[in-house]
């Protein structure tokens, strides 16, 4: 179940990607504490350096996200997630309570982005696109810098 939110796993709506984290760590991670912090699986393997001290490849994107878990000083925030899906070729963009998606990116990779502001719309019903073209056009310049390899392997699927 996505628990009332837009779509299922596959999709890059929040019902595909938003998933809670259950963390235990006796002595480390305070029993029933919990953060609205937004990280990704690519944040796992720089948190689990983190905590073994080992160094991460200079090519990581993921932020380690000890300092969250532990509730110690100040935790690094992404300035952008990025996602895209190969299945019903799409890509997704959040930066801050804003998320951008476009659907059908095989077809059309210069399609329009959908816009949602999450805070105030986490089931994705309202395209505000028309309304905020700035952020638009900021999502747009993101997945256009992120995807030239990709729509080239969609273009072998």
């Amino acid at each position: 179940s996505s628990g009332g939110l837009r779509d299922r796993k596959g999709s890059v709506y929040e019902g595909g990607i938003r998933v809670p984290m259950i963390a235990r760590w006796p002595g480390r991670v305070k029993p029933g504490s919990f953060t609205q912090h937004i990280s990704a699986f690519w944040d796992v393997m720089p948190t689990f350096a983190d905590v073994g001290e080992a160094t991460l490849p200079d090519d990581c994107d993921g932020i380690s996200f000890l300092p969250t878990l532990l509730h110690q000083g100040a935790q690094q925030q992404h300035e952008y997630l990025y996602w895209e899906y190969f299945g019903q070729p799409s890509q997704a963009v959040r930066m801050g309570d804003w998320k951008g998606v476009r659907s059908n990116a095989k077809k059309n990779p210069n399609g329009p982005v959908e816009l949602y502001n999450l805070k105030d719309d986490i089931e994705e019903k309202n395209n505000v696109a028309s309304q905020y073209l700035d952020e638009v056009a900021e999502i747009e310049r993101i997945m256009a810098s992120r995807t030239t390899s990709s729509i080239e392997r969609w273009n072998f699927q």
